[in-house]
């Protein structure tokens, strides 16, 4: 009787290994299927943007906004930290740009 118990507790243990290796193929099988599904789609969002053209205003620079303004008041928006004052706003914009993204435009 105990052979058969044994054989029985060992049956049981190998088939409940076997239900666990599938659980887990199964599990690595759908992270790896979400994981393409998600590169597909940051690819297709790469190649839309990529399609669109930027303005000619764009094109031309920062340099061509920054040779029209006079030395004079160069001088004056560098001193008083102007650029350093845009570039905290941009960062600004850039978060709360990503976090809507981030949430699906729930925030």
């Amino acid at each position: 009787m105990n052979d058969f118990i044994d054989w029985l507790i060992a049956t049981w243990q190998a088939l409940v290994e076997w239900f666990y290796g599938v659980c887990l193929f199964v599990i690595n099988a759908l992270m790896w299927l979400s994981l393409q599904v998600f590169s597909l789609i940051l690819e297709g969002f790469r190649h839309v943007f990529s399609m669109i053209e930027p303005p000619d205003f764009i094109q031309g620079g920062i340099s061509g906004f920054s040779s029209a303004i006079p030395n004079d008041v160069a001088y004056l928006l560098g001193v008083t930290g102007f650029a350093d004052a845009l570039a905290i706003i941009g960062l600004g914009y850039t978060f709360r740009l990503t976090r809507k993204l981030l949430t699906l435009f729930q925030w």
